[in-house]
């Protein structure tokens, strides 16, 4: 079975047009899991209208990591699907697609492909459109991995939960860590999803330093080498 883990706050616009799609998928062995926070619109009434199955796991105080454990931990499944309430799956073979790409043990998880809407901002069309692209990748040494629209194994995820005090990025910790052990991580274009803003969430200043301080303490900004700007390494003389 796969659980499809869904975090939601306040998402009546986008929950029922997800779930609608999710039930169209090949993959009919599925179950959903909606964790949600504090929604006060009719996002929990849509949901439960659109799937009178789905479990729901209410949290109080949202980091992206523990929402996404609270959901896997309620859940049943040996393959965990994680997506965003926003993302639409663009045809029936989303799932399918996810789960074809563990191919062997060594693959910790895949992630699929965002396209842009219509409507979607000119920057945040150039964010999706840059950076996910029409071939099929195998990361071996890139620890990228995205959250909106994905797929790991439970018995990863037992040895690798998400990070719970992340602010964000919990998806590029998890894919450092699985990285690190020697596991291998996949892209896989053709599972796709329709995805409204782009994956840096309009460049907002805050959510921008977190992130860069986050991907500093992950090491991801030190490179080889002597640093050229380095001033302590400068011959200069000033008279």
């Amino acid at each position: 079975m796969i659980s499809i883990i869904i975090r939601t706050k306040n998402e009546e616009r986008w929950i029922g047009k997800c779930l609608q799609s999710i039930g169209k998928q090949s993959e009919k062995d599925v179950e959903i899991v909606l964790v949600d926070s504090g929604s006060t619109d009719l996002t929990l009434e849509k949901a439960r209208q659109a799937w009178p199955d789905i479990r729901i796991v209410s949290i109080e105080n949202f980091l992206p990591g523990f929402a996404i454990n609270e959901g896997i931990r309620a859940s049943q499944g040996d393959y965990i699907a994680i997506l965003s309430a926003h993302c639409i799956p663009a045809n029936e073979h989303w799932l399918a697609k996810l789960k074809q790409g563990f191919s062997d043990q060594g693959i910790a998880g895949v992630y699929g492909r965002q396209v842009p809407v219509d409507y979607t901002s000119d920057q945040d069309k150039r964010d999706l459109l840059i950076t996910f692209g029409l071939d099929r990748r195998v990361q071996v040494k890139d620890s990228f991995f995205h959250n909106a629209n994905s797929m790991i194994r439970r018995e990863v995820w037992n040895r690798f939960p998400f990070d719970e005090k992340a602010t964000n990025i919990e998806d590029r910790i998890w894919g450092r860590q699985v990285i690190s052990a020697q596991l291998k991580i996949v892209y896989e274009p053709e599972a796709v999803v329709f995805h409204h803003h782009g994956i840096h969430q309009s460049n907002i200043k805050q959510r921008m330093r977190n992130t860069v301080r986050l991907l500093d303490n992950m090491g991801l900004n030190k490179f080889p080498g002597d640093d050229p700007t380095d001033p302590h390494r400068f011959e200069i003389c000033a008279v």
